[in-house]
């Protein structure tokens, strides 16, 4: 969420603003004076610049929807208290608030949340980023559907922070599991929109030796007022529904016009991904294959699952013991497919998917025009009704990335590839024969492909004898859909404990 000094807030923002607020305050007030040393600041200013008039990929990409476009100054605060998981009841906080020239110089706050655990059990109100995954290597953070490429939507959540070993398997099996639903609140196509949220995951093995992981990740944008349809099915019926992914009513239009989107499919915009991690941890090091595959509405099915093939795979090596490399990713992602070939009995062809794009909820998978998914998949199209179109859904990529240190100096470097094929569109091959007779074949909008290279180079300096961070982040873009482009981030910050703070 970004609360602008000058937004103009419809009447539920306000609301859930304010409670989301209040509910901070309290908790801030009524526990820093026993606890203020576990609370931490973070103070920073950075500055970007570039060869061109946008910023290189990923100077941009994957940081929480905070860095404009374009060349600009930031000036950031933040504070936060994280869980203690060896406490059987603990809590935790967060706020963060920037100012950037980039974004007209309002101030924006994008995280704002607390929460509370018994033992693995959690409970949370509020926004916040996602944690950085596989050593901020990744050019998906370790998630498909949640990058860390946008900003961060409001959410009441309950659920496990880590896996609970289910009694009398001496810690063999494992299970978590999250269960949330929360609001978006930019301006949107759709407006008064839900995002649902709910995974399951199961763990075989213990921590130590070998374990595999498997479970699914499951989001649903639904109801809000469409200026085509509108209103969109709400309350609990329709939460109901949208748990299961059952199907909703056929749309009408105020001329008469329907949609049986929601009537053929399920109710509202489904968009996931399954998931299967193999581990082996040992002291001196750990590794990790890890695959997932992305769907969108019913191609998710499991009685569908055999027919997926647009897959993201990952090899992640950790070393414990040695400074110079700490960490090396290697990813692999192919979108070709979209889902299956499924000739309806009328002669239209369906089952495409078209990943982060929708049909009714015209802004699509994205948050303040940012996609929330895979940021190789990035809006292509924004209009001035904030419908927004996501044009090269379909593509092959490949990531490589290692992480380390030198003495005191710290650094990370990861080099993405990809090929970019558009989206793919269905064309039958002979509709002079019967229906049932009908053969699909796929083609693609960009023909030839497209060919794209982003790098990144990070060194830091961590405070020691001098008294804040140092960073600088070099980035370079070349190739058919970005120009060629050389951009710097510089970054000074602090960070400390607010008690710390306090006695001096």
């Amino acid at each position: 969420m970004i609360l602008p000094i000058n937004l103009k807030m419809t009447k539920s923002k306000l609301v859930i603003s304010s409670l989301l607020g209040g509910a901070l305050l309290l908790c801030f007030s009524a526990t820093t004076v026993a606890q203020k040393k576990e609370i931490q600041y973070k103070v920073e200013a950075s500055a970007q610049a570039s060869s061109e008039s946008t910023l290189p990929f990923w100077l941009v990409s994957n940081r929480n929807g905070i860095i404009p476009d374009k060349k600009s100054e930031r000036l950031y605060l933040g504070f936060n208290k994280n869980y203690n998981r060896n406490e059987v009841f603990d809590w935790t906080l967060g706020a963060d608030a920037a100012i950037s020239s980039g974004f007209h110089k309002t101030a924006l706050v994008n995280q704002y949340y607390i929460g509370l655990k018994y033992t693995k059990i959690k409970l949370f109100l509020g926004a916040k980023n996602p944690e950085i995954d596989l050593d901020g290597l990744s050019f998906t953070n370790g998630n498909l559907i949640m990058a860390g490429n946008a900003r961060p939507y409001p959410k009441i959540e309950i659920g496990s922070i880590d896996y609970i070993n289910v009694p009398y398997t001496n810690g063999w099996l494992g299970v978590k599991a999250v269960l949330s639903n929360g609001w978006l609140l930019d301006d949107r196509y759709v407006s008064h929109v839900n995002l649902h949220h709910k995974n399951f995951f199961i763990r075989f093995g213990k921590e130590k030796g070998f374990s595999l992981e498997a479970g699914i990740d499951h989001y649903v944008q639904w109801t809000g007022i469409s200026p085509v349809y509108g209103q969109l099915e709400g309350g609990l019926k329709a939460f109901a529904k949208i748990l299961i992914a059952k199907e909703g009513a056929v749309l009408t239009t105020s001329n008469g016009g329907t949609s049986r989107n929601e009537a053929d499919n399920s109710l509202g915009n489904h968009i996931g991904q399954n998931q299967v991690k193999l581990n082996y941890n040992l002291n001196k090091f750990s590794v990790s294959f890890f695959m997932k595959n992305m769907f969108e509405d019913r191609s998710g099915e499991v009685r569908k699952i055999y027919n997926v093939r647009d897959i993201y795979y990952g090899l992640h090596l950790k070393l414990h013991q040695i400074k110079i490399v700490k960490s090396i990713l290697v990813e692999y992602y192919s979108s070709l497919h979209q889902g299956s070939d499924e000739i309806a009995p009328d002669g239209s062809v369906c089952g495409y998917d078209s990943y982060f794009n929708n049909s009714i909820y015209r802004s699509g998978w994205s948050n303040y025009h940012r996609g929330f998914g895979l940021p190789l998949n990035s809006p292509s199209t924004i209009n001035d009704d904030n419908s927004i179109y996501f044009l090269n859904t379909s593509m092959k990529a490949f990531n490589f990335g290692f992480t380390g240190a030198y003495k005191k100096l710290q650094y990370l470097f990861k080099a993405t590839m990809y090929k970019n094929y558009g989206q793919v569109y269905p064309v039958v091959n002979d509709k002079s024969l019967p229906i049932e007779d009908w053969t699909v074949r796929k083609e693609f909008t960009v023909d030839p492909q497209e060919y794209q290279k982003h790098f990144l180079l990070e060194l830091s300096l961590p405070q020691n004898k001098i008294p804040f961070d140092i960073s600088a982040s070099f980035a370079y873009d070349s190739g058919d859909i970005y120009k060629e482009n050389f951009g710097l981030m510089l970054k000074i910050s602090r960070t400390g404990f607010i008690s710390n703070m306090l006695k001096k």
